[in-house]
């Protein structure tokens, strides 16, 4: 019976490793969640939030959408913050335009004499600053073969890959693992506009938003990945910027060894392989074809 947390038809992922990290995780059945302080991306999770967008930009941003809400109401507004819903609501129940008029010319005044209202913009950061070192986030690939994974990931292809199962009757974590996305164009948070937009949302909806887009979308650049990642936050009986958490033995699949793995550590591995009774073991090949090729380990 599927989970009926599962978000996706997968029924495994793929971690590439160092062949000493596939030791550790085999050792000690965990693999290891990190905050995005830890990517050796600094274009993966942003740090700060706002790149090149004005406090002063962000604000007249607000006061257009402030005076759009006004002066074209939407039939719903239980997606704005309170505070902005009581003004929307007494506009719309005085149907008056001298009223409406009042408080347009009241938000372009309060616009024109503040040099610098930034408070919600440094909310926002401040919070952003304290959130994402609680993060923690296990990077996954759909694939097993991918030739820049292996020489990036798995340590020039001296390392491994590891099989996940999507384990339905456990709920496996990365049974709500998300598919990365990676647009052409810089998402609207880049924008004055777009700020406008997050500012105007209850704060816990706009901190949603801000997380999802920052986790699960990056550079076309990386595109070749094929990444999907899960997310969570910290434990209370975590510390520092890794987290180590369990698997269930079923939730180990099968394990590729690279084309260049040292001896030692391919004995070592097959060793600890065998407390596994779900896990096939394969050498990995590269033939004239210049393709990978699989050939299971004999037990």
């Amino acid at each position: 019976m599927l989970s009926n947390n599962r978000l996706h038809d997968k029924k495994s992922f793929y971690k590439y490793m160092p062949a000493s990290t596939a030791k550790i995780i085999l050792q000690n059945k965990t693999l290891r969640w990190s905050s995005p302080v830890e990517f050796n991306d600094l274009f993966d999770v942003p740090r700060e939030l706002a790149f090149d967008v004005s406090p002063i930009e962000i604000q007249r941003a607000i006061v257009d959408k402030f005076i759009e809400l006004i002066r074209n109401p939407p039939e719903r507004i239980d997606s704005l913050p309170d505070n902005i819903q009581l003004i929307v609501n007494a506009v719309k129940q005085a149907n008056s335009k001298e009223l409406e008029q009042e408080l347009v010319n009241g938000l372009i005044d309060e616009h024109n004499t503040t040099k610098d209202s930034s408070s919600a913009l440094e909310e926002f950061q401040a919070k952003w600053r304290k959130l994402v070192p609680e993060l923690r986030i296990l990077c996954l690939s759909e694939f097993h073969d991918k030739a820049s994974m292996w020489f990036h990931y798995a340590d020039q292809y001296k390392g491994a890959v590891l099989e996940v199962v999507c384990n339905d009757s456990l709920d496996s974590a990365w049974l709500v693992a998300k598919k990365m996305s990676y647009p052409k164009y810089k998402p609207d948070i880049y924008t004055a506009e777009g700020w406008a937009n997050l500012i105007m949302l209850p704060q816990q909806v706009a901190i949603k938003k801000i997380i999802e887009l920052a986790t699960y979308t990056k550079s076309p650049d990386w595109k070749y990945e094929d990444e999907w990642r899960v997310s969570t936050s910290m434990r209370p009986t975590d510390n520092g910027t890794v987290s180590d958490y369990p698997l269930a033995v079923e939730e180990f699949g099968n394990l590729y060894l690279g084309p260049l793995i040292p001896d030692s550590e391919r004995d070592a591995l097959i060793k600890l392989a065998s407390n596994f009774p779900n896990m096939k073991v394969f050498n990995t090949y590269i033939g004239m074809s210049r393709e990978f090729r699989f050939v299971e380990v004999d037990s």
